[in-house]
């Protein structure tokens, strides 16, 4: 017994146990990473095949399956191939190269390229479905946390997008205007509320963020709802001048509004005697105006979209961009047009 506690208190059996501890230790981490990665190829070859497009262009597939091929070349063309509306090839393309990528950072890169492509080409569910994936590997991914939010809001599944909007809020994002957007969509929506109830939580929203006061009109002219001008005075009238130009006098009458944007507008449209504006107004309102007060009636006015987070422009509003998904970023562009004798046509 005297004999082991002296070769155990040696030195050199210290070391050996230390290698020992090292090499099993290291040993257990090699086999522990090969069967991670191995785990994680099944799960992306599994969660491949649920997507994968099905084409008789066997050749086409056999040569993007190539390994030859660099993985940087089929990524830019399914880069190429999104740019130009192909979002088929372009999905295509990303499945193939998802199955030879082996880096966790390519993975979830191609992912969540793969997820904005399904977004890009209106299969949300696939979209969303696509974004979790990325963030299983990549759980702080602030860009697939975007857009999945938006999926979810398209799906009108508003109570999953806030759960998204919690995740973003963790990592810093500041998600007030969007939580406020999404609770106003889902108010709307809610069947189990009566009009008036509906009427009150927007109005609640909307004096925290203003760009609502524009959807709660809407929903007052879609339901006929009774506009007090107490209420029509505190609009953001820069912010929904298309809106007012197409306004019904059998549900509003702009003419009792002191606003001076409002009375530029009521002039372009006719509506009242030109007077100079004491302030800058819109050019083409302007020259509306003096046209109609010389008694000229064959031109009118037309809008423009401009996102300012992104500068693509639209032909219709939007809340969110529909490029860069941006909240509250649109401004209302006017331009003189040749009259078509359409008045008082309303896009609502």
């Amino acid at each position: 017994m005297d004999n082991f506690f002296i070769a155990y208190r040696d030195p050199l059996f210290g070391v050996i146990i230390l290698f020992a501890i090292v090499f099993v230790i290291s040993f257990s981490n090699y086999w522990w990473g090969v069967f991670k990665s191995k785990e994680e190829k099944q799960s992306i070859d599994k969660f491949v095949k649920k997507f994968e497009i099905v084409t008789d262009e066997n050749e086409y597939k056999k040569l993007l399956e190539d390994a030859s091929i660099p993985l940087e070349s089929l990524a830019l063309l399914a880069h190429a191939y999104g740019k130009g509306g192909d979002y088929e090839k372009a999905i295509n393309i990303y499945l193939v190269t998802l199955k030879r990528v082996k880096g966790k950072d390519e993975k979830q890169y191609l992912l969540s390229t793969l997820g904005k492509t399904y977004f890009k080409a209106g299969f949300l569910r696939r979209s969303s479905e696509v974004f979790l994936e990325s963030l299983h590997l990549h759980p702080r991914n602030e860009e697939s946390l975007k857009y999945l939010t938006v999926a979810y809001e398209q799906l009108q599944e508003y109570t999953k997008a806030e759960e998204v909007l919690d995740s973003l809020e963790e990592l810093g994002a500041k998600v007030g205007v969007q939580r406020a957007y999404l609770k106003a969509l889902s108010t709307i929506k809610d069947s189990r509320l009566k009009e008036g109830e509906k009427v009150e939580k927007l109005l609640e929203l909307s004096a925290t963020t203003p760009f609502l006061k524009r959807k709660l009109f809407e929903y007052m002219l879609e339901t006929g709802i009774k506009i007090e001008p107490s209420f029509f005075e505190t609009l953001p009238f820069r912010g929904m001048m298309d809106l007012l130009w197409y306004v019904d006098f059998m549900v509003y009458d702009i003419l009792t509004c002191k606003d001076p944007l409002v009375q530029q507008i009521a002039m372009a449209r006719g509506l009242a005697p030109y007077v100079e504006p004491k302030s800058e107004m819109p050019f083409a309102l302007d020259v509306l105006g003096k046209l109609h007060s010389v008694g000229y009636t064959k031109a009118s006015i037309s809008f423009e979209y401009l996102c300012f987070e992104c500068k693509h422009v639209f032909p219709i509003h939007f809340y969110r961009c529909p490029h860069c998904q941006s909240i509250d970023t649109v401004t209302i562009q006017t331009n003189l047009i040749k009259a078509d004798h359409e008045e008082n046509i309303s896009f609502l």
